[in-house]
């Protein structure tokens, strides 16, 4: 032990040194401290041992959320023999097989004025023209004498709400720019009338409906990109030609994430059986054995999964059985076959009808219960371990002070014992020295 007493132990012949107020000191602070100091490493482990806890809900609710997409239950695959259309299909879609055969395209309709320019900014010309779409109203169009043709080409796009497409195009010659018209639309109902005082040449066939065969029927429409022929299906058609079509189930992408979700959930369960359990065989028991909140949280989340049940159906109607310690063990087939025979039944059961009550739900709401809210066993507990943790530790510097301060007084009281039993010490010396000296001078 240091200190400015460096002569201590001196006058006791070391009775009273620092050494034995070590040995003193180092007694009661294994009776005294080293219990608290336990008690603080126990309580950081458990705070540790929680976080861990915590991370197994996290990485099950992960899954949890990532499997409450609709998408993921009603995916569809689908393969193209051919290059005459393109598809989406969304998650309404129904499995099939079709052929479709595209016959002509759709198009739209352009025309050209006959006069060329010389130049963009030109002047057009003054006059009137009427412009018209299949059978809808006509509209006229006064041009000044002041108008250049991008003047005009905008008038165009201003008086039918650009139905009609105007630009000016350089095609060659001694007057190369052209004004050029084009319905913004494809289909016969889009074909440009033009009259009045100006005179356009027709450029290509003029605007034509999309004709195709669909499994033997013909079909018309307006547009290249049909969305009305089958439900959850958006066609775009291409080029003329014959493409063959299917469209089934794609579960892959669910089946994966349920066995993920499997994993992440038989995590839990052993992790929080671990922290809570008693090992008979080796007399060892978890951070949490005899812990009510580790219990509750585990039993909450553990009764909002395995009790569910939709329509009459459990869990073990999807493939998921449970073993006796708690744990899953996952039959892909048996889940697989349940998709196939009855998709909807599958979300209805996990995701829940239009996405409420279903396992996932319930098992979602327990995790925010457990976990999250100001009352949930699992915060109240992280909140007692950080309050246990500031307590131990005022306690701790509390006893090592008084512990400091009854030693460093001890010292002191050493200090003048020693200088007492050091002056007696002298005194019995100097009476011993004057006997032994008077018994001398007698012989």
């Amino acid at each position: 032990m240091a200190g400015t007493l460096s002569t201590l132990g001196i006058g006791s012949g070391g009775a009273l040194s620092f050494d034995v107020i070590d040995k003193l000191k180092d007694a009661d602070k294994s009776s005294i401290i080293k219990p608290i100091e336990q008690k603080i490493e126990l309580n950081g482990l458990k705070s540790q041992k929680l976080g861990e806890l915590k991370k197994l809900i996290s990485g099950m609710n992960t899954e949890v959320i990532a499997l409450s997409d609709p998408n993921l239950y009603n995916a569809k695959e689908t393969s193209l023999s051919g290059s005459s259309i393109t598809l989406d299909a969304t998650d309404k879609a129904k499995e099939a097989n079709f052929s479709l055969d595209v016959k002509n395209l759709a198009t739209h309709d352009i025309k050209q004025s006959q006069q060329g320019y010389g130049y963009e900014d030109a002047l057009f010309g003054e006059g009137t023209m009427t412009l018209q779409l299949g059978d809808s109203d006509s509209v006229s169009i006064n041009i000044s004498s002041t108008d250049s043709l991008k003047d005009v080409a905008k008038k165009i796009g201003e008086a039918t709400d650009g139905k009609v497409e105007a630009s000016i195009l350089n095609v060659g010659g001694s007057d190369p720019y052209k004004l050029i018209l084009k319905s913004k639309d494809t289909g016969v109902s889009n074909n440009i009338t033009v009259t009045g005082d100006y005179n356009f040449d027709q450029v290509g066939e003029g605007a034509k409906d999309a004709k195709f065969n669909y499994n033997g029927i013909d079909i018309t429409r307006s547009s290249n990109k049909v969305d009305d022929l089958i439900e959850g299906v958006s066609l775009t058609l291409k080029n003329e030609g014959v493409t063959n079509v299917s469209i089934k189930a794609d579960n892959d992408k669910l089946i994966e994430g349920m066995d993920k979700f499997v994993e992440k959930y038989n995590a839990f369960v052993k992790g929080f059986s671990d922290s809570t359990k008693f090992d008979k065989t080796s007399k060892t028991a978890g951070l949490f054995q005899g812990d009510s909140s580790i219990r509750s949280a585990q039993s909450r989340i553990k009764d909002a999964f395995m009790l569910s049940s939709n329509g009459g159906k459990s869990l073990n109607d999807f493939g998921m059985d449970i073993q006796r310690d708690g744990t899953i063990q996952f039959d892909k087939t048996k889940f697989e076959e349940a998709l196939k025979n009855d998709s909807k039944s599958v979300e209805d059961f996990f995701r829940g009808t239009d996405g409420r009550n279903g396992a996932f739900n319930r098992l979602d709401s327990a995790i925010f219960d457990v976990k999250t809210s100001s009352s949930g066993p699992l915060r109240t507990l992280s909140k007692d371990l950080e309050d246990s943790a500031k307590r131990l530790e005022e306690q701790q510097k509390s006893a090592q002070k008084k512990l400091d301060d009854r030693y460093n007084i001890m010292a002191k009281k050493f200090a003048s014992f020693d200088s007492v039993i050091a002056k007696l010490s002298a005194q019995g010396d100097s009476l011993t020295a004057i006997i032994d000296a008077e018994l001398a001078s007698k012989k």
